[in-house]
């Protein structure tokens, strides 16, 4: 039997087998993985594809929203610059009046404000109320005297009455004109109930207005007594004495008393109101001072706006001048544009820049558009681009992938025969496939001496070439 042909056809069959099987296994991997890489792909390529989508819409938002803004500040530029050339070819004296009169009014509207604040202010204000406190109580006091004083005149007045009435009723019988008695000193006592004060030198006092025992008054007592009846205890003598409270000369005393007290509150209140008032001779003064500084200011005045007249001629002047714009036949033939510096933004060069190139625009009935295609072209190039760059980011990375399947393929090909991992039932790794090769060298060795023993031990020539396990099986000792 050869096992040498035997063990060649199991490892040839079991190098099919395990080629089979790892083919298999490498397309199911490889499907699967191309599967999975497509589904990613496509992900990935939507979203960009969104995402440059959502940006280019961002971008027409921003343009639209700067060329809005942009149409905004040149028409308010363009008024601007109407209203400034109105102004420049008023002449020189309404401009100067317009200013004057300007300044006038915004101090008048700042004079008005600043009052009503500061009048705000000291509505607010401690002092003020302090000062309305004053009042007050100035006032009252006032009126306080005034109330005496119309209380003393009606007391005085119905004691004087009483008086009569009883200088008649002791001479007589009383005038049919005049009250009774009774009755002036029932209005009397009425009189002093309603509030009149206790006077100085009265009957209730005693003699002399000194001090003393201070009971109730008689006259009270008469009051109090019923009508056209004395008072307890009271003879005529008395009443009599009771009734004539106040004296001629008594009245007088008051009455110069409460004029004292006008003229002094009217005196106080007169001194006051002097001091508040300005005096006419510092107006006249200070008036004068101005008078004099206007005239001294006079000339000065007078030489800036000759100044000012002269600016505004040099202004027109050049401005004039940079009207007369030059032609381009007369640029020399190297003229360049970075010859030309570009103006300011906002500046007025800039915008009469702006406004001849929408003229000539309009005249060659192009349209302020006339970049719209351009960007159109922009944007389709930038499109171009990123596809072109995108195919290739995806043919590299198929590449990629392509190159390490390559080399999955190389590695699984350089693996060695599962003959020993059969035999053994165990996985047998690269140091493994080196032991089970090299036994099976010694194992094949082995029988290669055993051969040659038994050729050795035969009696017959028997040539070497020969097939010694056939020729060997039939020869006999």
């Amino acid at each position: 039997m050869d096992y040498d042909a035997l063990f060649k056809r199991r490892d040839a069959a079991a190098r099919r087998i395990q080629a089979a099987w790892r083919a298999y296994k490498g397309r199911k991997s490889f499907l699967r993985l191309r599967d999975a890489a497509g589904r990613i792909q496509a992900a990935a390529k939507g979203w960009y594809v969104r995402k440059q989508v959502q940006d280019q819409r961002n971008r027409q938002q921003l343009e639209q929203r700067f060329e809005a803004v942009m149409d905004k500040h040149r028409k308010k530029m363009r008024v601007l610059e109407l209203e400034k050339r109105a102004l420049l070819a008023l002449p020189g004296g309404d401009v100067e009046e317009y200013e004057q009169r300007r300044l006038l009014a915004a101090i008048k509207v700042q004079a008005h404000w600043r009052g009503l604040v500061a009048r705000r202010k000291l509505a607010r204000s401690p002092e003020r109320a302090q000062r309305e406190q004053a009042a007050r109580r100035i006032q009252a006091a006032f009126r306080n005297v005034l109330r005496s004083h119309r209380t003393f005149t009606a007391l005085a007045s119905t004691a004087a009455s009483a008086a009569a009435g009883l200088r008649g009723l002791a001479g007589g019988a009383s005038p049919p004109g005049r009250p009774s008695p009774g009755s002036a000193l029932r209005q009397s006592g009425a009189s002093v109930l309603m509030g009149s004060p206790e006077l100085k030198g009265s009957p209730a006092e005693g003699a002399g207005g000194g001090g003393g025992s201070r009971g109730p008054s008689p006259q009270r007592r008469g009051v109090l007594a019923p009508q056209g009846m004395p008072a307890e205890g009271a003879g005529p003598g008395q009443a009599m004495r009771n009734a004539a409270v106040m004296g001629t000369r008594r009245y007088k005393e008051l009455q110069a008393q409460v004029d004292g007290k006008l003229s002094a509150y009217m005196a106080l209140a007169k001194s006051r109101g002097s001091h508040r008032r300005p005096d006419p001779r510092v107006a006249e003064a200070r008036l004068a001072a101005l008078l004099h500084d206007h005239n001294v200011s006079a000339p000065e005045r007078l030489a800036a706006v000759a100044g000012r007249q002269r600016n505004l001629v040099l202004m027109d002047t050049l401005c004039g001048q940079l009207e007369q714009l030059r032609p381009l036949a007369d640029l020399p033939p190297d003229a360049a544009p970075q010859d030309f510096p570009r103006p300011a933004r906002g500046s007025e060069r800039a915008e009469r820049a702006a406004q001849a190139h929408a003229l000539s625009l309009a005249e060659a009935k192009i349209g302020n558009r006339w970049w719209t295609h351009l960007r159109a072209l922009n944007t389709q190039a930038v499109q171009d681009s990123l596809t072109a760059e995108d195919q290739e980011r995806w043919e590299a990375l198929d590449a990629r992938w392509r190159r390490k399947w390559k080399e999955v393929e190389e590695q699984e090909n350089r693996r060695p025969d599962a003959a020993e991992e059969l035999k053994g039932g165990q996985r047998t790794g690269v140091g493994a496939a080196a032991v089970a090769a090299a036994r099976e060298a010694a194992a094949m060795q082995s029988k290669r001496d055993e051969y040659t023993e038994r050729m050795a031990r035969a009696p017959a020539a028997v040539p070497v070439t020969a097939p010694a396990p056939a020729r060997s099986a039939g020869v006999g000792p």
